[in-house]
């Protein structure tokens, strides 16, 4: 079970929290200071955040704004804490990309409710690694990391998420619905140029690793391909 990590300036709501995440048998580490707390969540990878909005050093807004900006961090589930409850202030936080919006004074078990809740909606399924084209690239689910020929690499979701589709088979073409639809699933809406963003920063990904030489491929009006660099076919 991984690390809960309590980011509250408040010493009694820090302590009653902690408390009540341990006895439910969660492991937790506390943070009093916005700065504190994104290098923690930086440094342990935590299962979830809890996060205040009214923090010294780097208020709730600006830090839960740079864990979603950093693919490191991006995915780690946020549940944003305030006595700033009104219907504007909750969807701030869920603008910014929280997963629950807790409103103080709150009670510690509901707390500890919504942190399960929340875990069991983001927890990835429980799948065996993956290996594909003849053994040269390996995709551990869960943990969006990529070998190849030895070499690992630790990639965001959605970059996760395309290697995937384009390594189930050697030489396959995927279009580019469908892999827009890999990442975003079916029913989300077009995201222009998204996804040639998310290939441009998979490749830059790619061409760091040594002797890999492995690229994804733009088939103008036919999709995309995964082949070794400076392959055209």
């Amino acid at each position: 079970m991984g690390i809960i990590q309590i980011i509250e300036d408040e010493p009694d709501h820090a302590r009653l929290l902690d408390l009540a995440l341990r006895r439910a048998r969660y492991r937790t580490n506390t943070a009093h200071d916005g700065r504190i707390g994104l290098a923690d969540v930086q440094r342990l990878r935590p299962a979830l955040v809890l996060l205040d909005v009214m923090l010294p050093g780097l208020d709730g807004h600006e830090l839960c704004r740079r864990l979603k900006a950093d693919p490191h961090t991006r995915a780690v589930p946020v549940i944003m804490m305030s006595a700033l409850g009104t219907e504007d202030h909750r969807l701030k936080g869920f603008e910014l990309g929280v997963d629950d919006y807790v409103t103080k004074p709150f009670s510690s078990k509901e707390v500890v409710a919504r942190v399960q809740a929340v875990l069991r909606r983001t927890r990835p399924p429980a799948v065996r690694p993956e290996t594909y084209l003849n053994g040269m690239v390996r995709l551990e689910d869960g943990r969006f990391t990529v070998s190849l020929q030895g070499a690992r690499l630790e990639l965001d979701d959605a970059e996760w998420r395309i290697l995937r589709r384009l390594a189930r088979e050697d030489r396959l073409i995927a279009e580019r619905e469908e892999l827009m639809a890999a990442v975003w699933g079916e029913q989300d809406p077009v995201y222009d140029h998204e996804l040639e963003r998310l290939v441009l920063a998979l490749n830059q990904k790619l061409a760091g690793l040594p002797s890999a030489g492995w690229t994804v491929l733009a088939l103008p009006g036919v999709g995309y391909k995964l082949a070794v660099s400076g392959a055209t076919r």
